[in-house]
């Protein structure tokens, strides 16, 4: 690699298998020849000399790709396989090289493979997103790179974006040049360098205005950027934006410089301007943007997260929510100034909430709200089988996110989850904020609250009910929860609480006249932001505020409702749900599920899993989980044959809380419940794509693989299921397919379908029955077919899994046969996957000491591999069969190799074969007879200059008396 032929197209595909292996990746950033100089401010006038040059756009682009693949694996890699601090500045300046050559191959339109500007911005996009290189592009050296990749960005997006004759921006959302003369006064010497700042900033500024209309998913301005651009620009422009160079103007609404804000500039290149001045935020409108400026923004610093926080609670400050009874009040004043409080109270929640995003506070370009599943630990996924199935199971689970983050326009840049993580009724690929985002036991764990109910147990229950929950611990960040990168959370939290006591509390002076609509928006805040409270004191004052509002506020307000029943179940459920508590929170979920309000409804339910969440005692379930059961199973069986018809999200609740009822109230809902469920379960699997949406389908799947595993479901249960996955494995749809599967292999692993495997620690394991053994087999048929007929990037996830799942259900001798007919067959459309099925299962047997098994295969399938025409095909399948029946870990590693010269016979290929065909003759074969037996099948169908006849010369060579 260090050569200088070698071929850079190489080297994304050898980092991809490196990175596999763990290898270091120590030639991936850019090498010299395309270090470039020292970035001069006249960069741009000589662009024709520096990108003109032959070769180099396909050398940038072969780099990027190579670049990007090495950026994408280092989470998973070890400390000494990142990025080292030498090379920091130079994969910053070839990140800026590459952007720039793009855009200059743009400007002299020049026509570019869609792959290639993907791999360039991807690229970017993951540079932008590593701290050490942020940092660099954050320092003062490195200003003028800032300012080309933002003027880079912005000529890309009206390139893809802009029609011809139309403006990225409107001229009513543009800032004139005009506006806000007097901050030009602050500049000493408007020299070139300070002018070319001064351009990055405005540019900044009308990018990231852009991502409301032009970069927004589903706006019309949308329709022509090409669907795989719009995250990834959106995610580079975020990046850029939050650098410290033109972050000031870029959290600046433009209305702002209309309304004639001057401000004096400060900073080592004056482009840092102070906060914006609370009577210009009273604006509505303008207050509306700087909101949306600062929540996809975010902040940088402890010290932007306090300035901002200062300054949304001076709008609050500065908007009383009541005025004195003898003063004349207008209405349309009073519905200003409570806009401006809603919006002020959404902001500060959204401010207080990004404080929990991980894996870096505050920064939305990289990070998602900490999520903390109500779902315990199954202890299936512990015995030896549960490894195996977590191991392949999580494959074809994050194969099933790419494909429906792709499918439904929803990808992201955050690297996908492990398999379970998440509580069932989220969507796949969905990050953001959802009701039931910290569970009950991470609460409790986390800040050392006991629930006060566990005084009125004895100690079984104690030992029954609490230990579960204490195996699952949060995985925060930080041992203290009470400050979350720099910021005292706890402060804020508390802070809010008091002040929203003071607004909704009956009694306080200022709650007889807060507005209705401002009470309801504080609640919702309460709830979110209560998953920051780290002590018990909170969610007391909490449950009595939320309490005494419910006793006086009407119950026809269903609007306030949706939000304070799953507030008070939340508290409640924190608290511990004694008898006390326990008996007025029943009578709330009750009155709301039996509400014609959907929402009211959706938030009862939400309420209902934080309670059932806390263990409920005896007294309290037989009191509420009737009215739950019965509600689901009604409602279920109501929306169960078309669900698209109905609210998508009630339906995932429900299904939701059924399976949690399922799994941890097994006796108190019944068997009856349990199998109504599964058949509604059934009923909307079943059902077409038009009927059931993606989330609902992937949602039942994933419940009945937690019930399946949590051991819940009767014999005749899991049979069903069975049958229902196998059915459902053989759908057109790939995302609907893939997930079958995996409901399948959970089917079989748990035991359900599950065969003894063949190679095992006890020796005393009896060998599994036929009719379990044909069982099993019907269902690797399934797989096969599905390589067969799927799409290719599902056989490529099937002949993943499919090497070990044989492995761990079948001895070797059973399938073998199997595999090697089908990756012979003419009818198999996608050869080079099961290549390395062979490769893997062959690997497998040396390992365990069976190469005598590989030998005797070979020997016996190679008169069916030189009957397959053409030749080419037959030399290949050949080669392919000899590297993978290998003991050599240099033969092995020509394998990715020779399965992409497929159906190729050039001399290569025909040298390769010679070498991988006399590597078994010498090393694998050792009896004289069968060698002659390996000879004397080529002898047959060797003709003058042919590959075969080639290797019988090479054979010829080889002793007799093999000396290994």
């Amino acid at each position: 690699m260090a050569s200088a032929e070698f071929n850079l197209s190489l080297l994304s595909p050898c980092l991809t298998v490196g990175a596999q292996r763990l290898s270091c990746p120590s030639r991936t950033s850019p090498s010299c020849p395309l270090r470039p100089r020292p970035h001069p401010s006249a960069y741009w006038d000589k662009l024709a000399d520096v990108y003109g040059e032959p070769g180099l756009y396909q050398t940038v682009v072969s780099l990027c790709r190579a670049l990007g693949q090495y950026l994408l694996a280092l989470p998973t890699l070890p400390l000494s396989m990142q990025i080292p601090r030498e090379k920091e500045a130079l994969i910053t300046r070839f990140t800026t090289l590459a952007l720039e050559a793009v855009t200059w191959c743009v400007l002299q339109d020049q026509a570019l493979l869609s792959l290639d500007l993907q791999a360039v911005l991807c690229c970017c996009c993951l540079a932008l997103q590593q701290t050490p290189l942020w940092n660099l592009l954050s320092s003062v050296p490195y200003a003028s790179r800032t300012c080309s990749l933002v003027q880079c960005v912005r000529l890309l997006v009206c390139a893809v974006a802009v029609e011809p004759g139309d403006q990225l921006l409107r001229p009513s959302r543009r800032r004139s040049a005009r506006d806000g003369g007097a901050e030009e006064d602050q500049v000493d010497t408007p020299s070139k360098d300070n002018l070319c700042v001064k351009r990055a900033c405005e540019v900044m500024s009308e990018l990231v205005e852009s991502l409301q209309s032009v970069l927004a998913v589903g706006h019309p301005r949308n329709s022509r950027v090409p669907h795989f651009l719009t995250p990834t620009l959106r995610n580079i422009i975020i990046s850029l934006a939050r650098l410290p160079l033109v972050n000031s103007y870029a959290r600046v609404p433009p209305l702002v410089w209309k309304l004639g804000w001057s401000p004096r500039l400060s900073g080592e290149l004056g482009t840092v301007l102070p906060e914006i001045p609370v009577e210009f935020l009273q604006e509505k409108e303008v207050f509306r943007e700087f909101l949306y400026r600062i929540n996809i923004l975010g902040w940088s610093s402890r010290t932007q997260f306090e300035e901002t926080w200062a300054t949304l609670l001076g709008v609050l400050v500065t908007q009383p929510i009541n005025t004195d009874q003898e003063e004349e009040s207008h209405p349309e004043e009073d519905l200003e100034r409570t806009q401006i409080n809603v919006l002020a109270v959404q902001a500060i929640t959204s401010l207080v909430l990004s404080a929990m995003t991980l894996p870096v506070a505050g920064n939305p370009a990289v990070s998602c709200p900490e999520q903390q599943p109500r779902n315990k630990a199954l202890k299936a996924l512990d015995t030896r089988f549960g490894r195996k199935l977590h191991v392949i199971r999580g494959i074809v689970e994050q194969e099933i996110q790419a494909m429906v983050s792709k499918r439904d326009n929803i990808a992201t840049p955050y690297p996908y989850q492990a398999w379970d993580p998440i509580n069932t009724e989220r969507e796949m690929g969905n990050m953001d904020y959802k009701l039931g985002q910290v569970s009950i036991h991470s609460v409790w764990l986390a800040n050392s609250i006991i629930p006060q109910r566990e005084e009125a147990w004895d100690e079984e229950e104690e030992d029954e009910t609490d230990n579960p929950g204490m195996g699952s611990p949060p995985t925060s960040p930080s041992n203290s929860r009470k400050h979350r990168a720099g910021v005292d959370v706890h402060s804020c939290s508390q802070f809010l609480l008091e002040l929203y006591s003071q607004w909704i509390l009956p009694g306080s002076p200022n709650s007889r006249k807060s507005p209705v609509v401002l009470i309801s928006e504080v609640v919702r805040s309460l709830l979110a932001v209560s998953d920051l409270f780290t002590e018990r004191s909170q969610f007391e004052m909490m449950f009595h505020t939320l309490s005494e509002l419910q006793k006086v506020h009407p119950a026809e307000d269903e609007i306030l409702h949706q939000y304070l029943v799953p507030a008070v179940c939340k508290a409640a459920a924190v608290l511990g749900m004694d008898r006390v508590v326990a008996e007025p929170v029943c009578r709330l979920l009750e009155n709301a599920l039996h509400s014609t309000h959907m929402p009211s409804r959706i938030g009862a339910l939400q309420g209902a899993l934080y309670v059932l969440e806390c263990d409920l005692l005896e007294e309290t379930a037989k009191q509420l989980i009737p009215t739950i059961s019965e509600y689901l199973l009604t409602n279920l069986r109501t929306v169960a044959h078309c669900v698209s018809l109905h609210n998508q999200h009630h339906v995932l609740v429900m299904c939701a809380a059924a399976f949690y009822l399922m799994e941890n109230y097994s006796l108190d809902v019944g068997s009856e419940f349990t199998a109504s469920i599964i058949q509604v379960c059934a009923v909307m699997v079943l059902a077409s794509e038009e009927a059931t949406p993606s989330g609902v389908y992937h949602c039942v799947l994933r419940g009945l693989e937690r019930l399946l595993l949590s051991e819940q479901l009767c014999r005749l249960d899991g049979e069903a299921l069975v049958k229902l996955s196998v059915d459902r494995v053989n759908m057109p749809s790939p995302h609907r397919a893939m997930a079958a599967l995996g409901l399948m292999l959970t089917c079989m692993y748990t035991g359900k379908e599950k065969c003894s495997p063949s190679r095992t620690a006890d020796a005393d394991t009896a060998a599994p029955d036929t009719e379990s053994v044909i069982v099993a087999m019907e269902r690797v048929s399934v797989l096969f077919d599905r390589i067969r007929k799927g799409f290719p990037f599902e056989a490529r996830v099937v002949s993943r899994i499919l090497p070990q799942f044989l492995d761990d259900f079948f001895p070797p001798q059973d399938v073998m046969n199997k595999v090697i007919g089908e990756f012979l067959s003419n009818q198999q459309p996608y050869p080079q996957f099961m290549a390395t099925v062979v490769y893997k299962v062959f690997q497998t047997l040396h390992a365990t000491g069976q190469s005598s098994m590989v030998r005797d295969w070979v020997l016996l399938s190679l008169s069916n591999f030189t009957q397959r025409t053409p030749v080419a095909m037959a030399m290949w399948s050949l080669s392919c069969f000899f590297v993978s029946a290998s003991t050599s870990q240099w033969i092995s590693a020509l394998l990715p190799h020779v399965i992409s010269r497929m159906g190729k016979s050039d001399v290569v290929d025909v040298n390769l074969f010679c070498l991988v065909g006399l590597d078994f003759y010498r090393h694998q074969i050792d009896e004289e007879l069968d060698r002659r037996s390996f000879q004397s099948v080529f002898e047959v169908v060797a003709s003058p200059g042919g590959p075969y006849h080639r290797l019988l010369r090479c054979l010829q060579g080889v002793p007799r008396v093999t000396p290994f």
